[in-house]
Formats: structure tokens, sequence, C-alpha cells
């Protein structure tokens, strides 16, 4: 008698939400409430679109589809987003959109697992979330387009910097009509303005972008429309920004060749300086794609809160900021400190290399830990 019971309950509990996905979810304003309910739970479980896309077997595309109001989810797919984050398809498919206050999760309370899954090291609550409208977005993303090409002639300016000193020290090298003083004191010079301008550059237009830091550092919330947007404009640049990718790493890849093919020749020093030049020229173009486009990528991801600024990422990145700063510090003072005393310049800046691919997997391990730690 009572497996009968049972069975009776069960299929008067699918027979409900099938009513509820045939006549009420089809609806426009229960669409898009349900992305808002999909993008609250996920942000809650601190995942980002890949994961859940990942937890459900299914593609990025589709989440993004789904939390953008788009499209929406098959019944099975919304029985799964059920399970997973404990939450009842009355919950999901119901038009209430206004959370509940007084903590309960609908059908059974899995609040444990998302203190698991919280954005705060120490599993503490949520900070509060940051209201951006459309037009600040809008207005941030237009202005992250104007500043990354100034910032990105930025950087690359200081690449090209040590050209000059390198090109005019190998032709003192081999020639007597130009002194090594002169070519020394000429080359610094112009190394100096093209530095100087380079950061100039940099701080000028990045400054900029200083008022919408607070997009790095807090969690925000903003409306389904103002998503919809930001997530189509990031898809239609999402093609031209793969390019420039490849073109940079292609570019950063052949710098290295003409040295190659100076070896094999046993040339003169002057070769090496100018294959050098020819070098940093190359990788100045390449990088100059890799911030000029990341620049506006990233300007995407900040409001979508995906890639580097998920809210895990923020969590982590709070921690790990006083880190970088004192590692950079000591960094630094090595590097002034073996440079002075063995006077080798040419040869101590191979300190910030092997500093950088320290420093990278330093936070590689230190965002494992903590990802262990969370899960």
């Amino acid at each position: 008698m009572l497996p009968n019971f049972i069975r009776y309950q069960c299929a008067i509990h699918r027979s409900n939400i099938k009513y509820h996905y045939k006549y009420k979810y089809k609806n426009k304003e229960v669409s898009m409430a349900l992305a808002d309910k999909i993008i609250d739970l996920r942000k809650k479980a601190g995942w980002s679109q890949e994961q859940l896309a990942e937890h459900l077997d299914i593609s990025r595309q589709s989440v993004s589809k789904w939390e953008s109001g788009a499209s929406v989810p098959e019944l099975d797919k919304i029985i799964k987003i059920s399970d997973l984050f404990g939450v009842t398809t009355d919950y999901l498919l119901k038009e209430e959109t206004e959370e509940r206050t007084d903590g309960y999760i609908p059908e059974r309370d899995n609040t444990a697992s998302f203190e698991k899954t919280s954005d705060t090291p120490n599993g503490s609550p949520q900070d509060a979330e940051r209201t951006v409208s459309q037009q600040e977005a809008t207005t941030f993303i237009d202005l992250a387009k104007e500043v990354s090409p100034k910032i990105a002639l930025g950087v690359s300016l200081c690449i090209l910097s040590p050209i000059c000193l390198l090109f005019l020290s190998g032709i003192a090298e081999c020639s007597s009509l130009l002194s090594e003083d002169v070519a020394s004191a000429s080359g610094i010079i112009i190394l100096l303005l093209f530095a100087g301008a380079g950061v100039g550059y940099l701080i000028f237009f990045g400054m900029k972008l200083d008022k919408y830091e607070y997009l790095e550092k807090e969690n925000i919330s903003i409306l389904t429309e103002t998503r919809t947007l930001v997530t189509e404009k990031k898809e239609n640049f999402a093609p031209l920004y793969r390019k420039k990718v490849v073109f940079g790493v292609l570019l950063c890849l052949c710098s290295v060749m003409p040295l190659f093919i100076a070896t094999a020749f046993d040339p003169k020093d002057f070769v090496y300086s100018f294959c050098m030049c020819i070098l940093l020229g190359i990788v100045a173009v390449g990088v100059n794609c890799f911030v000029k486009y990341g620049i506006i990528q990233g300007s995407f991801d900040k409001i979508l809160e995906e890639g580097d600024y998920t809210r895990s990422k923020k969590a982590i990145s709070k921690n790990l900021g006083a880190v970088a700063r004192i590692y950079w510090c000591f960094i630094v003072a090595a590097y002034l400190g073996a440079s002075f005393i063995t006077n080798k310049w040419n040869i101590t800046w191979i300190i910030f290399a092997i500093a950088g691919i320290l420093f990278a997997a330093c936070m590689g391990v230190m965002r494992l830990h903590y990802d262990h730690k969370q899960s």
C-alpha cells in the first residue's frame, strides 16, 4: 500500500512540473525570472558558467543563453538544476522572483553545500552586491575600447626603449665613427624618453579606468537585460579576440628566430645587437595585441563576473594582493642589489624574467590550495 501511495505522490509532483513548464514557463517574464534565479544560484555556489555547464553536461553557450533569457532549459535540465542546487522545481518555475528573507531554501535545506563553496576564504557570508546599471556597464566597455590602444602603445614604448641603446652600442663596437661613451649616453637618453612616454601613457590613460576598479574587487549585480546586451557584445568580439591572441603568440614565438639564424653563422657582436633590436620590435607588436584586445575582453568579463573576475577569484585576489606586493618589492631590491654589486646591468635584468615565472607558479599553487580547501 505504501509504495503505491509514494508512486502516486511522485506522479502528482511530476505532473505539476509539466504544468508549470508547459503553461507558465513559456511566458517571457517567467523565463527572465528563471534566468535571474540560475544566475543567483550559480554565483552563490561560486561557480563560473563553464563549471555549471560541466555539472549539467552541456556547453557554456547554453548556460549563457539561459542566463540572458535567450532560451530556456529543457524539462530534464530543470530537474537536474533543482537537484544540483538543492531547490524545488516549483521555486525555479514559479513567477516568484523575490528571495526569501528567512533563509529558507525550498524542499530541503542545503545551505551547507553553499557554505563549502562560499566566495569568501573563511566561509563567511557573501559581501553585499553593488548594483551596476546598463548605462554604467556600457560606459565602462566604451571607455575600455577607447583607452586600450593608448595603454597598449605605452607598453610597446617601454619594450622598444632599449633598442637605440643596443643598436648604437653595437655600432660603437665595430666602428670608430662612434665612441662607446657617446653611444651609451645617446642610447640612455633615448631609452629614458621612450620609457617616460610609455609610463606617461600608462598612468594617464590607466587613471581613467580607476573609478571602475570596484568591478575587479567587489561582487556586483546587473539586470538580465544588461547581461544579455554584454553577453551579445562579448560573443561578437570573441572571433576578433581569438585571432589577435593567436597573432600575438605567433609573433612572440617568431621573435627569437633572427637570433637562432645569426647563431648558425657565428657573426660579430654587432649582428647579435641588431637581432636583439628585431626581437624587441616584434615582441612589442605582439604584446600590443595582447594588451589592446585583452583590456576589451577583460571589460566584458568584469561586468559578467567571468574568466579571471568570478567571485571566487576576486576573493582569492584580495588575499594574494598583499603577498604580491611584498614579493615584487623583494625582487626589485634583489635586482638593484645584484646590479650595483656586479655592475652587470645587461645581465641582471633576467632576474625579472625568472621572478615572473616563479610568481605565476606560486600563484597557481596558492589558487589550487584555495580551491582544494573550499571543496
